[in-house]
């Protein structure tokens, strides 16, 4: 049994992601068979479960992240990996953890989500160029699946949303319990994800199918979702986790008594505060502060991700002389000008906030990250906003 967070295990790293543990053993493999140069190829592979795994970028996760997104930028790849980065729409880019995240491990993830793991397997394993028409097949079929993910994640999202805005004994409780007929069980742990997002609470979506309900939790810093549910432990067939994520399955007939159970034990730990969202400003940045090199300094701290945060500024009075303009009517772009100096901004998933921006264009209040973005050979500095208020008076 390989695992470092046995008791009795030294090794010194225990946050390995599961591909992490692999890779390991994979390096101990090669070197014993005096195959080294194989490991670069593995790398790679090990960087994708790395970042999609969310595990905290430091220590050696932060090593295998950094140095197989230098290799899948650099190329050259085999086969199957070509095929998925080219569906990604990333063939000769240089990657980082945002694409990953975004782009690839959605790919991946949606086989197992929507069909079988096998063809995310198969495509992975793809090294032999005579192979190169059926990788294209199977990543354009990983394209497929993900697209269809989407419209079933968008669909049930809505209707849980619709759900907590309409019926207040969902919608005013600490943890929202929301169910559906039919639900498909391979997104509810991302509606799930995004209700938090959304709402800030605890969330739990079941799938009710033949009397049974299969259901995904997410949770806040502040509630250990695992401990919770093992208080409700007799309303379940079976069920495990973590403390900000877990699974479960039960009788679909006792939905509305376990949510009035688990509520009850959040009531007592959860307060207005602990509901509050919180986003953290590492520190002010006038529009003056922001150079080639700074942008270039933050760059350098990369690959960001869990345990290794991209830094958060603040400029404060700035005023909107283009836009914002809706982006595939999700997003928001648009100029932004503080003392004589103008960016490109970026604000995803923000459309609804397009009319509060535009009432307020005189002088907004921005949350940003710094991003260093190409285009015809020139590299230049977007901000990528991460939130808006009209400035107080």
């Amino acid at each position: 049994m390989i695992n470092p967070k046995r008791v009795d295990c030294t090794y010194p790293d225990k946050y390995l992601a599961g591909v992490g543990v692999a890779l390991k053993l994979v390096q101990a493999l090669c070197r014993r068979t005096s195959r080294e140069s194989w490991l670069p190829g593995f790398i790679k592979l090990a960087a994708i479960g790395t970042l999609a795994d969310v595990v905290p970028l430091v220590g050696e996760n932060r090593v295998i992240a950094k140095v197989g997104l230098d290799l899948l930028s650099r190329g050259p790849h085999k086969v199957g990996l070509r095929a998925l980065l080219e569906v990604s729409g990333l063939t000769g880019k240089t990657i980082d953890s945002y694409h990953i995240g975004f782009m690839v491990a959605p790919r991946v993830n949606a086989a197992g989500r929507m069909s079988t793991p096998d063809i995310a397997a198969r495509l992975l394993l793809a090294s032999d160029e005579s192979m190169a028409e059926e990788a294209r097949t199977l990543a354009q079929q990983l394209d497929g699946e993900n697209v269809r993910r989407q419209e079933e994640e968008a669909e049930i999202l809505a209707a849980a949303k619709k759900i907590v805005q309409s019926d207040p004994e969902v919608g005013a409780r600490s943890v929202l319990v929301v169910a559906g007929d039919g639900w498909h069980r391979g997104v509810i742990g991302i509606v799930a994800s995004k209700l938090v997002d959304a709402f800030h609470r605890p969330a739990i979506v079941l799938s009710l199918e033949d009397g049974v309900a299969h259901g995904s939790c997410r949770s806040i810093p502040h509630f250990d979702m695992l401990a919770a549910l093992e208080e409700c432990a007799s309303f379940f067939i079976r069920f495990g986790g973590h403390k900000q994520a877990a699974g479960l399955t039960m009788e679909a007939a006792r939905v509305r008594e376990f949510r009035s159970a688990i509520n009850d034990r959040a009531d007592l730990l959860l307060g207005p505060e602990q509901l509050m969202p919180r986003l953290r400003i590492d520190s002010d940045l006038g529009f003056r502060g922001i150079t080639a090199q700074v942008a270039a300094g933050i760059a350098s701290l990369a690959p960001f991700g869990a345990g290794n945060p991209r830094p958060v500024f603040a400029a404060r009075r700035v005023e909107v002389i283009d836009g914002p303009r809706k982006l595939k009517e999700r997003h928001l772009k648009m100029a932004l000008r503080q003392d004589g100096r103008v960016f490109r901004a970026v604000a995803w998933r923000s459309a609804e906030k397009q009319d509060q921006i535009s009432e307020n264009r005189t002088a907004i209040d921005v949350a940003f990250s710094l991003e260093q973005n190409q285009y015809n050979g020139e590299t230049y500095v977007e901000l990528t906003l991460a939130d808006i208020r009209p400035t107080q008076s």
